[in-house]
């Protein structure tokens, strides 16, 4: 890792990860109704189909379509267990660095996840 990239994973660690776990008991009182689009997405899936939800949170989408096979992951062990806790399968781990082969998800939801992303250097817009 370069002194940038550490630089860049420290500040999100800081500024962001630790605003998430301090907020998630509460997480889920804002948090519980899918945007209309995003239901429409999961939806439109073929019974089988996986899907995986980077940044899942709460696991708010996740219920939606249960012909659909879903996992999340999310970096906020606190809204891990959460969604957990709901029975839904999810992993702890770090968006930038997804446990996951290529091409093995039918689709990918990543709902506010750039915006917490803001002091990486790997997006690239």
């Amino acid at each position: 890792m370069t002194v940038i990239e550490d630089a860049a994973t420290r500040l999100e660690r800081e500024h962001v990860h630790s605003v998430y776990e301090k907020i998630a008991p509460y997480f889920n009182d804002s948090r519980d109704k899918a945007w209309p689009k995003v239901r429409q997405f999961l939806l439109e899936h073929e019974p089988g189909s996986i899907i995986a939800d980077v940044g899942c949170g709460n696991g708010k989408y996740l219920h939606v379509n249960g012909s659909v096979f879903k996992l999340g992951c999310d970096v906020c062990l606190p809204l891990v267990d959460l969604a957990r806790s709901q029975g839904h399968e999810v992993q702890l781990c770090d968006c930038l660095r997804l446990p996951y082969r290529d091409s093995c998800f039918y689709g990918v939801l990543s709902i506010t996840i750039v915006c917490s992303l803001k002091f990486s250097n790997y997006i690239m817009l």
